[in-house]
């Protein structure tokens, strides 16, 4: 593909990659977080980069709050590729970094994180809406470089099971202002009322409607850092929703700002 096929990440902040991964790549995918679900399977608690789903409260909440979990039911993980090496060694296969990312970005993308995004029937929760670069560390050097992630459906993502949504054109507007609690350290004591951290409806824009981006299993959505996304809580009786993604670093995008943004009303 050409640069101008990944125009959509520059004008809207998210694309499609219809049928990214198919075949050996998607069983390898599927392998892996079979065997990332495995280290979960005797889990209680929430923690070491691994979250379990709660339901009522949501998996976040829970984690912060101390707050009973399901067992082994994991709502999301961080780090997969150091837990599973197999992600990591998928994504080159793939090469993600050089191909979709450096198409987006103009250069190939380094890999900074990967996770899993469970969402399971009836109890997988909702995840508001935010921006992923406001959840960068001050190691990452957010001034000099921006985020380009991957979004990988293993499953099919629906409306109806809580795929992404996001808001077109909102990664030109700044950092907006997040609402909620950041996450507990290790060893800090839970914290009574922990809400996540998200963007408030009253400092959305309201340039543009939101946009579900439902996906079959092996297509992707590929989208800037500060692209504004969330995705509804998994009400179905038997239709779960599992994803993996994968985070790259790039040089600082032309068309992205850090300053933060004015709310644009329309």
């Amino acid at each position: 593909m050409s640069a101008t096929h990944y125009r959509d990440v520059r004008d809207r902040g998210f694309m499609r990659l219809d049928g990214l991964v198919a075949g050996e790549a998607l069983a390898r995918l599927r392998g892996a977080v079979a065997d990332l679900e495995e280290l979960a399977r005797d889990r209680t608690v929430s923690g070491g980069n691994f979250v379990l789903e709660a339901p009522g409260i949501g998996g976040w909440a829970a984690w912060q709050q101390g707050a009973q979990a399901l067992p082994g039911v994991l709502r999301s993980a961080d780090r997969i590729h150091e837990h599973v090496p197999e992600f990591a060694a998928v994504q080159r296969s793939l090469d993600l970094a050089g191909g979709p990312v450096a198409g987006a970005a103009g250069s190939p993308g380094t890999l900074v994180n990967a996770f899993l995004w469970a969402k399971p029937p009836v109890v997988g929760s909702a995840k508001p809406w935010h921006q992923d670069i406001a959840f960068a560390p001050p190691s990452f050097g957010a001034e000099e470089h921006g985020i380009v992630t991957i979004w990988i459906a293993l499953e099919p993502a629906t409306v109806r099971n809580g795929c992404l949504e996001f808001i077109p054109g909102s990664h030109l507007l700044g950092l907006f202002p997040h609402t909620g609690d950041r996450e507990r350290l290790p060893g800090e004591p839970p914290r009574a009322g922990a809400v996540e951290p998200h963007v408030a409806d009253e400092h959305l824009p309201r340039t543009a409607d939101p946009v579900a981006v439902p996906l079959e299993p092996g297509s992707a959505v590929m989208f800037d850092g500060l692209v504004l996304h969330r995705s509804a809580p998994n009400t179905t009786a038997a239709e779960p929703r599992t994803a993996v993604s994968f985070v790259y670093r790039v040089p600082r995008p032309s068309w992205t700002r850090m300053e933060p943004a004015a709310v644009v009303r329309a």
